[in-house]
């Protein structure tokens, strides 16, 4: 019996070799997908998990006006908590760029170093990595700043600036114009009394708890000297990473589940068409003796096996450098993180290799089980014939007719279509609501920034400078779906020329933007809650109205409410808004903050989003392409017997087609009209949770032009596979009748 199985199965296998090639390419790109989306996620955590430990990552950090003195440095440690010193200096370069110039750390935030070590000489210095990629720096390399030049001893990483902004509040990262780097305390205090520092010295000291210590106490220990105090856990800057592909893990194991019950029903139809096929054969070899043990294994065997190998081949590509490349390689890319070391999970590897196998067979079996439960004499004869529903057709054309006939008859295969169609769908919509969301980014950055510069103040001036707008702005926060978004609400006077004009009033009301109304569902009369990162209280608000601002999450309140909110002094501001450069001192600007730079952030977003988008489309694509042709090739399979009849009574092929494939074009084509907006609705409720964590709107409607080339890309994909299956039509002779008949 053995050699007989594997003789059928060779055969089987060579008589229909594309249709399991496009089964099995169909299991290996759906596990190539969602095990390498979760294997590279879960590769990332761990990295980053690791490296923090090992580096001794911060508890939390908190910024100060003047330096802290050995007194209260020692009350501090009193407490279980060890702190250290990250002061900074802020350099711009000749090519507008600013390097965030820092001490090499001791015991705290330690440098995680990739390449070279850390400087040891005074005219040695470490890069962060993302910057000296952006700038093709190598170590080896020599780079100037306050006109001294340094050599590049070192690329590295630092657990506090993952997200490698240059404040807090900024929406994303971008190493062409901000980075970090470490010299030695000698060559710091040098760069300091150079003169060159753009703006005043950063106080900030990061900390690390004890086991009884407590942040809240340290907190109120330095209540009334902080300008910022922040836990690691609501720190942007700390472990984003971590955040976004979380958000991985869930989409790839909810597409896993989806992928699944594609699988299920697209083996069903296939293992329905050869078994009906072989009908026949296998009520003779009932009727023989054959058990049914034994037919099972042979019907079984063969989709099992493609379905098994398949799913280890898509699981070894899902583990490789080149998934983690093409669906883990935004987050290195963007993220200053270290180099992602792949690791293992067991339950993913199972997932990836036993469950498209169990699936087939799980198919087969329920299948040839209903079979066997006939007689052999019913079997012999052709087994069960599908029931169709009545269905009157008179009053139309007989091509029509016909048509509505062949697509009753093989109902299974045309939702099998419709089913893979909308799979392949969400993969795409998920890719095109992120270029969407990306293009919209970028595109209101350039329309909503108005001003020039903006300069953080850590100390007014005697006068507003001329030609300025000041203002009192500060970050909050907000939870969204378990995570801490940071808030800037901004204190504006009156018709501000670089800002929507407000309605707010007092310290009660608030005008939101509708970036911010998107992302928390408010509407105008709701209550906005925020919770002051400073000093953790919570501050409620009215909102007012909405309106059009799309450039971060922002909120606007008019200048004296906002400073009443924040217990400032009528006079007081610690921003100002310019479209020119001011004549500061160096002393009294804590950042500047440029309009090209921020619109250059805007930009990043879609820069880091093309791969994945590229994936996700070419993903979604080669899905609905390998579902279309497996069943468009058992539709005509199934009708061989027929078409060589009507090849016999003279049919071209012009009018083959017309007859038995320009009905399943009728369902693909209606379907789609359906199917595209079905898949983009579904995508657009699921896709709030995908960017809960990133501070932006949810504004990704489409343009009619998207959904109208999404229609036709499904359009093309069928007359492809068509102009493939017609192929086969051709061979299609009337000889075939002689063959198949009973």
């Amino acid at each position: 019996m053995g050699k007989i199985f594997w003789k059928r199965t060779f055969r089987e296998l060579k008589k229909n070799f594309l249709r399991y090639f496009a089964l099995w390419m169909l299991v290996i790109l759906s596990m190539f997908l969602v095990v390498g989306i979760v294997s590279s996620a879960q590769s990332t955590i761990q990295t980053i998990n690791q490296t923090a430990e090992e580096d001794h990552l911060e508890d939390g950090e908190f910024t100060l006006a003047v330096p802290l003195g050995k007194e209260a440095i020692q009350n501090i440690e009193k407490m279980g908590v060890t702190v250290e010193a990250v002061f900074s200096l802020d350099l711009k370069q000749k090519d507008n760029s600013v390097i965030r110039v820092m001490k090499n750390r001791r015991s705290i935030n330690k440098i995680h170093i990739s390449q070279g070590r850390e400087a040891k000489q005074e005219d040695e210095i470490a890069v962060e990595r993302i910057y000296a990629a952006a700038h093709h720096l190598n170590p080896g390399d020599t780079i100037t700043l306050a006109d001294k030049t340094f050599t590049i001893c070192g690329i590295g990483t630092t657990g506090d600036y993952e997200l490698c902004v240059q404040n807090p509040s900024d929406a994303a990262a971008d190493g062409d114009i901000f980075g970090t780097a470490f010299v030695t305390p000698e060559a710091y205090e040098n760069l300091k009394k150079s003169g060159a520092v753009r703006q005043s010295e950063d106080l900030t000291y990061a900390y690390h708890l004890g086991k009884d210590a407590d942040a809240d106490e340290v907190r109120e220990y330095l209540s009334g000297r902080l300008l910022r105090f922040e836990t690691a856990e609501n720190n942007p800057r700390i472990k984003p990473a971590n955040g976004d592909v979380q958000i991985n893990i869930r989409a790839g194991l909810a597409a896993g589940v989806i992928v699944l019950m594609m699988l299920a029903f697209v083996i069903s139809v296939f293992v329905v068409h050869s078994i009906d096929k072989e009908s026949s054969v296998i009520g003779t070899l009932y009727a023989m003796g054959v058990k049914r043990k034994e037919l099972l294994t042979q019907y079984t065997m063969l989709p099992v096996l493609i379905c098994f190998t398949g799913g280890i081949i898509g699981t070894i590509l899902g583990y490789s450098p080149l998934a983690l490349s093409f669906l883990g390689g935004e987050t290195y890319n963007y993220y200053s993180i270290p180099e992602i070391e792949i690791c293992c999970r067991p339950a993913l590897i199972l997932y990836g290799t036993a469950v498209p196998a169990v699936t087939a067979y799980a198919v087969n079996w329920l299948v040839i089980r209903r079979r066997l439960g006939e007689t052999a004499l019913s079997l012999i004869r052709g087994g069960m014939k599908e029931k169709v529903s009545y269905v009157h057709l008179r009053t139309r054309s007989f091509v029509r007719n016909f048509q509505i006939r062949r697509i009753l008859r093989e109902k299974r295969s045309c939702l099998a279509i419709l089913a893979g169609m909308l799979i392949s769908l969400l993969v795409l919509d998920l890719g095109l609501n992120c270029y969407v969301l990306c293009k919209k980014i970028r595109r209101s950055t350039m329309k909503d920034t108005k001003y020039e510069y903006m300069y953080q103040l850590k100390q007014t001036p005697d006068t507003i400078p001329k030609g300025s707008e000041p203002a009192y702005a500060e970050t909050f926060s907000k939870e969204n779906m378990g995570y801490e978004l940071n808030l800037t609400v901004i204190g504006l006077k009156k018709n501000n020329p670089f800002f929507p004009a407000v309605k707010s009033h007092g310290k009660d009301e608030i005008s939101v933007s509708s970036s911010v109304a998107q992302k928390f569902n408010l509407e105008k009369g709701d209550t906005l809650t925020l919770k002051d990162k400073a000093d953790g209280e919570n501050h409620s608000f009215t909102v007012v109205e909405i309106v059009s601002y799309n450039s971060g999450l922002t909120c606007f309140m008019d200048i004296d409410g906002m400073r009443a909110v924040c217990g400032r002094g009528p006079e007081d501001y610690n921003v100002l808004y310019s479209d020119h450069s001011l004549n500061l001192k160096a002393g009294q600007i804590y950042t500047i903050t440029e309009k090209k730079d921020v619109i250059k952030t805007g930009a990043v977003f879609m820069d880091l989003m093309m791969p994945m988008f590229f994936t996700m489309t070419g993903c979604g694509i080669l899905i609905f392409l390998i579902v279309l042709y497996q069943m468009v090739k058992v539709m005509i399979d199934r009708a061989s017997h027929s078409l060589s009849l009507m090849r016999l009574f003279g049919y071209r092929d012009r009018e083959l087609k017309r007859l038995y494939l320009n009905g399943c074009f009728t369902v693909t084509g209606a379907g789609a009209v359906f199917m595209v907006p079905l898949a983009k609705w579904i995508m657009d409720q699921m896709y709030p949770s995908f960017v809960a964590n990133i501070a932006c709107g949810l504004d990704f409607e489409w343009e009619w032009q998207l959904y109208f080339a999404v229609y036709m890309g499904v359009i093309i994909c069928y007359l492809i596979i068509q102009a493939l299956v017609m192929g086969k039509l051709k061979k299609i002779t009337p000889e075939e009748v002689l063959k198949q008949r009973e």
